[in-house]
């Protein structure tokens, strides 16, 4: 078997069991229920800036500052819940940019997927999907109307597939419910292409995008900027996270968070957030135009924000 032949053989085989946006239900929800979804549209405050805006935003540095300079674990996911990790790993990278534009008022304790699995698949969803997987807005409006618990909440299982499609199939239990109703998310808006998708990051709103674009399992590296490119190729029914945005490079872009293990993609260059690559501006756009994209704000709408972009904002 050749090189190119092996490397389509692990794109379009080896992740398909943990992709799982049920791509049809997404376009017949989107068909039904869209008109009504808010648009993101950024608020502007006058006098917010003391300088101009900035061109590159990186999440994985203000969640490094909450913890002590570590990263959000990448644990991979065990079965078809994409959906319910791509939504945790927004909500965790949010709860950390509050934390630090708050001053340490909160703690961050990391939402538990299979809580938004089962809440985006059975409270909002209706319990309309049998197998695997889940739809990207049931998710965020689950995020918005029943919020999220976390790993360390009194009773919390740890992670595993059993306990996703358990939580998937019934819906969290009752008492978990009631904890996550007092963590809601104020507000997700749809995100439909690469400039939505920027501003939204340049203001540190993370974005989970649900798409049918697959990628090479293995990253090219740029060698003047050290980035690694996402590669597309083939097809996955998947949900991720973008939490990093570039737009002063010559090459503009974002970086995606995958929910496949820290070592499921090419080391970053550039001490990114392993477990996650590049993609360029044409690509995410492409990605974002497929309508089962979000971003989520603490706030009622999207105020521009102040926060300190010079301190946590250089790469790595």
């Amino acid at each position: 078997m050749s090189d190119d032949a092996q490397e389509f053989q692990e794109v379009t085989e080896g992740p398909l069991h943990l992709c799982g946006w049920d791509e049809p239900k997404a376009k017949q929800n989107f068909q039904e229920s869209g008109h009504l979804w808010r648009q993101f549209q950024l608020t502007p405050v006058q006098g917010l800036y003391t300088e101009d805006p900035p061109k590159k935003v990186f999440l994985w540095n203000y969640s490094r500052a909450v913890l002590g300079g570590k990263d959000i674990p990448n644990i991979a996911q065990e079965v078809g819940d994409c959906v319910s990790w791509g939504h945790r790993n927004a909500v965790d990278y949010l709860a950390c940019v509050e934390i630090v534009r708050l001053g340490e008022r909160e703690t961050y304790k990391g939402a538990f997927p299979p809580y938004i699995y089962g809440i985006s698949r059975v409270q909002i969803g209706g319990g309309r999907i049998g197998g695997d997987g889940s739809v990207g807005e049931w998710a965020a409006k689950g995020l918005q109307q029943y919020g999220s618990i976390s790993f360390l909440d009194d009773g919390c299982p740890q992670y595993s597939g059993s306990i996703a499609r358990k939580w998937g199939s019934n819906g969290p239990p009752d008492q978990f419910i009631q904890v996550g109703k007092n963590h809601l998310v104020k507000t997700y808006a749809q995100v439909k292409g690469w400039d939505d998708l920027k501003n939204a990051l340049l203001n540190c709103y993370p974005v989970t995008v649900c798409s049918n674009r697959g990628f090479q399992m293995q990253q090219r590296k740029d060698s003047a900027t050290g980035k690694m490119w996402g590669v597309p190729q083939g097809s996955w029914g998947h949900c991720m996270c973008f939490i990093g945005v570039d737009i002063e490079d010559k090459r503009p872009g974002a970086y995606l968070m995958n929910s496949w293990g820290p070592n499921a993609h090419s080391q970053p260059g550039n001490g990114e957030p392993p477990g996650g690559f590049w993609v360029d501006a044409d690509t995410a756009d492409s990605m974002l135009r497929q309508d089962d994209s979000f971003t989520f704000s603490q706030y009622e709408g999207y105020p521009e924000q102040k926060i300190p972009y010079e301190k946590y904002n250089t790469i790595g």
